[in-house]
């Protein structure tokens, strides 16, 4: 893909791997965020991991994974803009604002227009005010207000300022009863039509307890479906876009399905699943075995004995040789080149390792005008950390470090 890739490995404790970069990882329905961090543990082996932004379980996506060093970026991702396609039903509200909740109205779409449609979901675009719904991960007095919500309460909340760059209806506008799913066709270029939607989770994973609207009882509702791409920044709760789309229109309306395709610099198109991460170590794992015991027997030769049952030691040095495909684990620096790089001078490559303020003359460039922020590199060109000039000091100080406490 032509993407600029550095991967650091160190052998850490017990044998383990430890592996510097972010993983673009495709969320399937049924996972909550902190299932895929566990699972991620599991098929690398490494315990530093963390997610750039929650998505919900009932939504599929994109959800990049920092390892390592780059957990450090964690934030900073977090805050970056996301992308998303999702399926908006008209004429249902329910009180968790989708599909996963109970009904609790149903409006009469007869009298709503194609036009009206389109009017009601572009008074979105821009600079709005939305409320968090109460089924969401927001705080109020110290409680999650999805914990407060089951408990049947429910909470004046205050709104908050969103921005949305952009919200577009990318299907036709489609006017069927709530069972007739099949009638609604997404767009051939929108990715909601090349990533179906899975089926129900398998056992272990989360699931509705039977609050599924599209139950038999309400098959014969009339609705009308329309799928939306929305560009929009942190923190916007895109439910609750669909449910004020219908308050808007007089008819009600919730979400139907989500899917996350961008979130920052990661797309959907380059995302791997948590099966084919695993199939992907697992093949890598394997193919350096013959290196391992090469090694083993060359520079170890007191252990070449245990190779074929795999002692402690092979497996540490096994551990020590993978290197996940560049595609795959992608460098921190990737995030930020909207920022110019500099790179230290060989002699100073321990001021930078150690997260040392630095100067001008501990670069190769020739600086005339320094850059706000820069992507700092070492002398062998692996990317350390990313600096902002301080002008009433003349110097660099670091904004966010990447470096392992092993180096």
């Amino acid at each position: 893909m032509g993407l600029t890739i550095w991967s650091h490995r160190v052998l850490g404790v017990e044998g383990n791997v430890q592996m510097d970069g972010i993983i673009n990882v495709y969320k399937e329905k049924g996972y909550t965020s902190h299932d895929v961090v566990a699972r991620l543990r599991g098929i690398t082996g490494e315990r530093h991991i963390g997610h750039t932004g929650t998505l919900d379980p009932a939504a599929a996506g994109v959800l990049p994974m920092c390892l390592g060093t780059a957990t450090k970026a964690c934030e900073l991702l977090t805050d970056k803009g996301k992308e998303y396609e999702t399926v908006l039903l008209l004429g249902i509200e329910t009180n968790t604002e989708d599909a996963t909740g109970e009904i609790v109205s149903v409006g009469d779409v007869t009298v709503i227009t194609d036009d009206m449609i389109m009017e009601a979901v572009k008074s979105f675009e821009g600079d709005i005010e939305q409320i968090p719904p109460m089924f969401s991960a927001t705080r109020i007095n110290g409680m999650r207000s999805y914990d407060l919500a089951r408990q049947g309460v429910s909470i004046d909340r205050s709104a908050k300022k969103i921005h949305i760059e952009s919200i577009d209806i990318i299907s036709d506008i489609t006017r069927c009863l709530l069972s007739e799913k099949e009638k609604f066709k997404p767009s051939e270029d929108s990715m909601l039509a090349k990533f179906v939607e899975e089926p129900d989770p398998e056992e272990g994973r989360w699931h509705w307890e039977n609050n599924d609207i599209r139950k038999d009882e309400n098959k014969d509702i009339s609705v009308i479906r329309l799928a939306l791409r929305i560009s929009c920044e942190k923190g916007t709760y895109i439910r609750t876009i669909c449910a004020d789309i219908g308050k808007k229109l007089g008819c009600g309306g919730c979400m139907e399905r989500l899917l996350r395709t961008r979130s920052g610099e990661f797309s959907i198109a380059e995302s791997h699943s948590l099966a084919e991460l695993e199939e992907i170590f697992n093949k890598t794992k394997n193919s350096c075995k013959d290196e391992t015991v090469e090694y083993l027997t060359e520079c170890v030769p007191e252990n070449s004995g245990k190779c074929e049952n795999e002692s402690d030691e092979f497996d540490a040095v096994q551990n020590s040789h993978i290197k996940m495909p560049t595609d795959v684990l992608i460098s921190a620096d990737r995030c930020f080149m909207e920022y110019p790089a500099l790179h230290c001078k060989e002699k100073y490559d321990s001021v930078l390792n150690n997260g040392n303020l630095m100067r001008m003359r501990h670069f190769k460039e020739y600086i005339e005008v320094p850059d706000a922020v820069n992507r700092v590199y070492d002398s062998k060109n692996e990317f350390k950390a990313l600096y902002e000039w301080v002008e009433t000091r003349k110097l660099y100080k670091p904004v966010k470090v990447f470096i392992s406490i092993k180096e």
